[in-house]
């Protein structure tokens, strides 16, 4: 019916969700139409642990049942508003940050929120040596590992004292990383003697303060099919509609026919191709925006590894021999290619840069990237590209694009295996350094800049964090982007920033950004309230049915 565009600033890209023990959410038996809204979605929620996954397709549901110090404004640009923290102050240096609770808030499982259970939580959530903690944290060191102490003074305040001035912390606060969990569950989970199964239980159990909940563990059968029912003791306003009803499909066709035909409420990423039709039809609202995504080639730049991707020389070859026209044709209209880390809606972006290898046509391209392969001794090459086996936010077509860069790099002698995984296995592989290639993306949650270059090109304790997919970590790159964060004159710091995209396209080359896409959802007209916030997550909490 109507046709939205709207300019983030933000998008996000990691997300996470989380599930409570005991509910605290309404059983309902049998629920009339009005209290049901069926999600019909492209992508899986396999890790329901806010602190132990970066996927996005686990994001989006984490965040109607969990909840932060701080959130973000229902339209861009982002302004980070009160959550369970009602108000907070910052010293002049950028380096203390003392947070007032809210009063009156309970977890799911009973337990009630003060600042010890915020200090318990931010200690399981940045410490792998924590006796509750799950088997990876994707965010800990590149955003909290300079939190040098959590101090409670009294039950409703928290003071973060920093190792150096950090004027994004707040943001960082706001993370799905950072969702508050609750001191019982975690109590429960340093029972737990394996790491994964941790990771498991509180993905059956979730224990946060949001508006939804996964009220018995029969409501999470599996990643195929999640039920949440509202929150009763929640401390805003209730959930109107009681239920939400989580559903998976693979196929973009059958989620629109579906959206049409009213079997379901809402459908996340419409193909491209749909978005005309859907915007169309009277009974269906489609909301698009331009959100900060990158779609990219990672190669695997670390030498101990023995893959050929450890020569500059190899991954300038395979810059030289991407072509991105083709890849942007697949999106309909609803990407654009893209040469630098940064998506053109950041902060930082070098505007007219392109880096040495996308200049020139692409024969004259070709004839320098067999020149360089014969120079580092592999005129001929097999390397395995592993890619998202489901759709991302960012990767539509994920087995297409894989065939389409398999055939580019063909033209100059390099042999592409394709191996297609789920994203929590990927993910771990991509931690692992485990291939030579990998296709994936990422999607900012902060609307900064440092978003996008600390957890992909940076790390901390000298090495690569894990979600690094080039495995690229220079001290010497590490120490620019962290004196861009610290620079509180923007000027300056945007000009730092596009120093950076300059130096690490032209002398290390670890990755080739492909395309930047505009992201869709679809829902029922006869759904109000629902909206997109501002990092590009879509709420449930405010939708009701017309006339409800």
């Amino acid at each position: 019916m109507r046709f939205f565009q709207l300019a983030l600033l933000i998008s996000t890209t990691a997300f996470v969700f989380f599930a409570s023990a005991c509910g605290g959410g309404k059983e309902i038996e049998k629920a009339e139409e009005d209290e049901v809204l069926t999600v019909l979605r492209g992508d899986k929620s396999e890790i329901l642990d806010p602190h132990a996954t970066n996927s996005g397709g686990d994001a989006n549901l984490i965040q109607q049942m969990y909840e932060g110090l701080v959130r973000p404004s229902e339209r861009p640009p982002v302004v980070w508003e009160p959550c369970l923290a009602e108000s907070w102050e910052v010293d002049g240096e950028f380096k203390t940050y003392t947070f007032k609770l809210r009063k009156g808030v309970k977890f799911h499982d009973g337990a009630d929120f003060n600042a010890a259970a915020v200090k318990r939580s931010y200690d399981r959530g940045r410490n792998l040596d924590d006796p509750a903690a799950p088997p990876k944290l994707p965010y800990a060191e590149e955003y909290f590992g300079d939190i040098v102490s959590i101090e409670t003074p009294d039950d409703h305040t928290v003071v973060f004292k920093l190792k150096e001035t950090n004027p994004k912390f707040i943001a960082n606060t706001g993370l799905f990383a950072a969702s508050i969990v609750s001191p019982t569950a975690i109590k429960h989970m340093e029972g737990i003697k394996a790491a994964n199964e941790r990771q498991g239980w509180l993905t059956r159990h979730p224990a946060g303060t949001g508006p939804y909940t996964i009220a018995t563990e029969s409501d999470y059968k599996d990643s195929m099919t999640i039920t949440m029912t509202s929150f009763d003791e929640y401390w805003g306003d209730k959930a109107a509609i009681p239920r939400v009803v989580f559903k998976w499909s693979q196929d973009a066709k059958n989620r629109r026919e579906q959206i049409i035909a009213g079997d379901v409420q809402l459908i996340d990423s419409p193909a491209p191709a749909d978005w005309k039709d859907l915007d169309a039809n009277a009974d269906v609202t489609l909301y698009s925006w331009k959100a900060e995504n990158l779609c990219y080639l990672g190669m695997n730049t670390d030498p101990a590894k023995g893959f050929a991707t450890s020569d500059v020389r190899v991954r300038k070859a395979i810059a030289l021999a991407v072509n991105r026209d083709p890849l942007v044709a697949l999106y309909d209209g609803t990407a654009v290619a893209h040469h630098v880390l940064l998506p053109p809606v950041t902060m930082g972006f070098p505007e007219g840069y392109l880096p040495s290898t996308d200049k020139g046509p692409r024969d004259e391209r070709l004839a320098k990237a067999r020149d360089l392969l014969v120079e580092a001794g592999h005129e001929t090459l097999t390397l395995k590209l592993l890619l998202p086996s489901v759709a991302r936010p960012y990767l539509g077509k994920p087995p297409q694009v894989a065939d389409m860069l398999r055939q580019q790099l063909a033209d100059i002698g390099i042999t592409v295996e394709l191996e297609p995984q789920p994203m929590a296995q990927l993910g771990d592989n991509i931690t692992e350094g485990a291939a030579p290639l990998v296709l994936i993306g990422w999607m900012g949650e902060t609307g900064e800049p440092d978003d996008f270059w600390r957890p992909l090109l940076s790390g901390g304790g000298g090495r690569p964090g894990n979600s690094n997919v080039p495995r690229f970590y220079r001290q010497d790159v590490a120490d620019q982007i962290d004196a861009a964060l610290r620079e509180r004159d923007s000027s300056r710091r945007r000009a730092m920033y596009e120093n950076l995209e300059k130096t690490v396209h032209e002398e290390f080359r670890p990755m080739v950004p492909l395309l930047s896409a505009m992201q869709a959802m679809a829902w029922r007209t006869e759904v109000d309230g629902l909206y997109v916030d501002s990092t590009g997550t879509y709420r449930l909490a405010k939708a009701r049915y017309k006339g409800q």
